[in-house]
């Protein structure tokens, strides 16, 4: 198939859009498609070139800040000469490029949807009940209702007027770039060292320190796991605004020995740094953020998938989605969120384990036969044939 992919992403780079975006458009390729890729620009990078059989065309596409893929219109008379045979796109309220292409071409659109973006806005925005709120709505049903297919995490995130049509697919992991092999090279284990890991049972959280992704939890997880566990050690690689809260509630609970902030990483240095730990915590918690109540916890987090097949068992939280990358008592632990004795007593009991490293290599296989971006393309490519055929019948329809 010859598919034009349309995220406001700006590829390749470290965070999670992007590694998604990226892992999705050269995994078509790698099957065999032709895969056109428009994405936002970015800094250092040229505004056309191939890379891994994806053709990319980067254009600025934000407005005042905030991400908006119709700011790139103009590429459009570039691209309306090519043949393709389905439009895909990223769903974000204030994009829809993808979809005036598949319009103006007449050409199945697929959409690919992360989280329920425009009741997000609104709830961020304050805008419930504006007649804003109603412009957004009625601009994003305006692409669901065009769609011939969809897919989510959770089913529920996709507008009603297109759920019919909508697929469930959980996102993947580079089970090639992503290993335990790689607690024996020679940079693990010098992170592990210079890291303050040497004879200590390490912990691993990764996060922008949003307080859905646990942040606000995380200081009495760590205060309760080495009171039991006093050979325990966190680090903590991220940034974010809710950091210096973390930090001093740490302090004030005098456990800041037992936590290593280590900031922000590239996506191409978290092989080694979660090869190097022993075991990772993710403790989201949807108190924090009424969307993932109103909706249930549609996130598919990738950097769990990535932990679990880096060999670390994952103690997380008890929500859907999330209890089908971790297989309880398996490959780690599901807790209830906000329940930070629950988390403690797993990592605790991890520490004193004799060998924590079997369940880690357990879920290590598990994931990767299962939620490799290989297998997620597969999925994904199966799809966009429905959408395609979707279309086709359209047009029979129609004659």
């Amino acid at each position: 198939m010859r598919i034009i992919y349309f995220s406001n992403e700006d590829v390749p780079a470290s965070h999670a859009g992007a590694v998604h975006t990226w892992e999705v458009a050269r995994g078509l390729a790698r099957r065999g498609h032709h895969v056109t890729l428009v994405s936002a620009a970015a800094a250092g990078l040229p505004a056309q070139e191939k890379r891994d059989g994806v053709s990319i065309f980067r254009r600025r596409s934000r407005l005042a800040g905030v991400k908006c893929n119709l700011m790139a219109a103009l590429i459009l008379a570039r691209l309306l000469p090519g043949r393709y045979d389905v439009v895909m796109e990223r769903y974000l309220t204030l994009n829809g490029l993808g979809y005036l292409f598949a319009a103006t071409k007449k050409l199945p659109y697929y959409v690919e949807v992360n989280g329920p973006h425009v009741e997000e806005v609104t709830y961020r925005w304050r805008l419930a009940g504006t007649y804003r709120a109603k412009i957004l709505e009625w601009w994003v049903d305006r692409q669901f209702a065009r769609a011939d297919g969809a897919c989510a995490p959770n089913v529920n995130i996709v507008r009603p007027i297109a759920r019919a049509r909508a697929r469930k697919i959980i996102w993947g992991v580079n089970e090639e770039q992503f290993s335990s092999a790689l607690a024996a090279s020679p940079r693990a284990r010098s992170f592990r060292e210079k890291a303050g890991g040497t004879g200590r049972f390490v912990i691993l959280f990764v996060g922008s320190f949003r307080p859905w992704q646990g942040a606000r939890d995380l200081p009495a997880i760590i205060a309760r796991t080495v009171e039991a566990a006093p050979k325990a050690l966190f680090w903590i690689v991220g940034d974010g605004d809710e950091r210096p809260r973390v930090e001093d509630e740490i302090k004030k609970l005098g456990v800041a020995r037992a936590a290593r902030f280590l900031g922000w990483r590239r996506h191409r240095e978290l092989p080694y740094v979660m090869a190097a730990a022993d075991a990772a915590v993710a403790p989201f918690n949807d108190a924090y953020y009424p969307p993932l109540r109103d909706f249930g916890f549609f996130w598919a987090p990738t950097k769990v998938l990535e932990c679990l097949a880096s060999g670390l068992p994952v103690v997380s939280s008890r929500y859907p989605v999330l209890d089908e990358m971790v297989e309880e008592g398996r490959s780690g632990y599901l807790v209830p969120a906000g329940d930070a004795g629950a988390f403690a007593d797993r990592l605790a009991g991890l520490a004193r384990a004799e060998n924590p490293q079997e369940m880690g290599r357990y879920g290590e296989e598990i994931v990767k036969q299962e939620f490799g971006w290989r297998q997620h393309c597969e999925i994904l490519e199966g799809y966009l044939r429905e959408a395609v055929q979707r279309r086709k019948d359209l047009h029979k329809g129609l004659k």
